[in-house]
């Protein structure tokens, strides 16, 4: 059999790697491959764990590789996948295992290819993969067994320890609701199951689950058409699903990606809220690592999908009796907003996150136009995919297909003559106020608005003076812009400022 080195500097690679994720590396190979398993459209997932010889074997039914993937799968050169195309990287779970372990066996069979390999430290600066016969697969998928060196710690020593990851990490492929969405969706086949050393993870609902009170079930919605899915509850104990998790968990394609309260302040029940959503386009915004979303960089098309989850989440908490905090639309606000558009032209950072003022051509038949056009019908699908009402015991369905026209230029095939239209969208600076003297915050983002904290001491004492507070207020604005904009970097304290300015506004 053949043997193959892996001649980059691997150590520097796999720390590097190992360090853009936010959580330990036997977490992150645990997480990644399963993710890979499922980009691969398995039904059938199993994990087992031998703490004796430390070794983790996850088992899938899925595509498999072909030869192609299975070179870069080995290849440390190789780019990771791209963004948008899936929920893991291809690999990076098997190199990131180099970190705590000594050898990595894959077989992988597909269509058109079926081989095997043995990866493994033959020293300390040599890294080796050489062929191997399969023996374990008999139909398509792929096998990947960890073997962990003696002295890694591994957190999930038991079966129910890789349960509770499982629930940390794929939360929505444990709950039968969500199973049928992706099923609907293409994604997933609501057959998915997890099999832990040897018993299968029977999906339930979340909200029986959890034992969950006060549930909102609903569909995030854009410019009347659903988006996503979601439930929101409460918990009878803090921090249902781990010692620190708590709030929404934010999901793409099943993959739990982050919590979030959307800088709502929900007082003692904050930490028995858990709620669940599903917004398969937020996939396009996810890190390098995806494991958050960057959304500094089409931030009104990530709003599009993560704001009507927001406002939804406010109006849920005003049912429970807590008034979300509301920014104010006052004269310094729109102060603020003129000195920021005076300055938007030459400050990149500044227009990318506010945006101009949009223009859209658009065509209306008229007899007297010069601008050949035809007439194209289309069908718009609705979210999910299919038609119906939703049923008792079943995921939720959605009015079926509507049916839609367009004018579109056409010179060689016109069945009009029409008039371009131009629409403008008013866009620009967004300013609040809002008084929260409990936040440390200087001012924070909140969808597409700065809201400027109005109750930090820095404002109380710098806002005696109308040239200072404007100053303040700007400052303010830069800075919340600065920590959004750096938000998933490698920080050590974003909170630097405000903590600063907070010490002087005391004194």
């Amino acid at each position: 059999m053949a043997t193959h080195e892996s001649s980059v500097n691997y150590q520097n690679l796999i720390c590097d790697l190992a360090e853009m994720y936010p959580f330990e590396v036997p977490e992150v190979i645990f997480v990644e491959l399963i993710a890979n398993s499922l980009d691969a459209k398995s039904t059938s997932i199993s994990i087992d764990f031998d703490a004796k010889s430390k070794l983790l074997t996850i088992v899938d039914n899925g595509r498999g590789m072909n030869a192609s993937e299975f070179d870069q799968y080995h290849d440390f050169a190789a780019g990771l996948k791209t963004r948008g195309t899936g929920i893991g990287f291809a690999g990076v779970g098997a190199k990131i295992s180099f970190n705590i372990a000594d050898r990595v066996i894959t077989e992988t069979r597909s269509e058109s290819y079926f081989c095997g390999s043995n990866w493994f430290l033959k020293s300390k600066n040599e890294l080796l993969w050489e062929d191997i016969e399969p023996s374990h697969l008999f139909g398509h998928g792929t096998r990947v067994q960890v073997a962990f060196r003696a002295d890694a710690a591994i957190p999930y020593s038991s079966s129910e320890d890789m349960v509770k990851l499982l629930r940390r990490h794929y939360l929505p492929l444990l709950d039968v609701d969500f199973l049928d969405l992706y099923d609907r969706l293409g994604y997933y086949s609501r057959d998915l199951r997890f099999i832990v050393n040897g018993q299968v993870v029977s999906p339930g609902k979340t909200a029986e689950y959890f034992n969950l009170d006060k549930v909102r079930a609903f569909f995030p919605t854009r410019v009347g058409k659903k988006i996503g899915y979601g439930i929101f509850g409460l918990a009878p104990s803090e921090y249902p699903l781990a010692p620190d998790l708590c709030g929404v968990l934010i999901c793409t394609r099943g993959k739990v990606i982050k919590t979030d309260l959307f800088n709502q302040f929900p007082g003692s029940l904050g930490a028995r809220i858990l709620g669940l959503v599903e917004v398969p386009g937020l996939v396009t915004f996810l890190t390098t690592s995806k494991t958050d979303f960057i959304r500094r960089l089409k931030h009104r098309e990530f709003e599009n999908l993560y704001d009507p989850v927001r406002q939804e989440f406010r109006s849920w908490l005003s049912e429970l009796g807590v008034e979300p905090p509301t920014a104010s639309d006052t004269d310094e606000a729109r102060t603020v907003e003129r000195e920021l558009k005076k300055i938007l032209n030459d400050i990149p950072e500044l227009a990318d996150f506010f945006g101009f003022r949009a223009q859209k051509k658009v065509f209306s038949p008229s007899a007297s136009g010069e601008t050949p056009a035809t007439t194209h019908e289309g069908v718009e699908t609705t979210f999910p995919i299919g038609s119906g009402e939703a049923g008792e015991g079943h995921a939720p369905l959605d009015i079926g297909d509507q049916p839609g026209a367009a004018l579109v230029e056409d010179k060689e095939h016109p069945t009009t003559i029409a008039t371009p239209i131009s629409r403008v969208a008013p866009r620009g600076p967004k300013i609040g106020i809002d008084n929260q003297p409990d936040r440390l915050d200087l001012a924070w983002v909140e969808g597409s608005t700065i809201v400027i904290n109005s109750g930090h001491p820095s404002y109380l004492k710098s806002h005696s003076n109308i040239t200072a507070g404007k100053i303040h207020s700007l400052f303010a604005v830069a800075n919340a812009i600065q920590r959004f904009l750096a938000s998933g970097a490698d920080t050590a304290d974003l909170m630097f400022t405000d903590r600063l300015m907070a010490s002087w506004g005391r004194k």
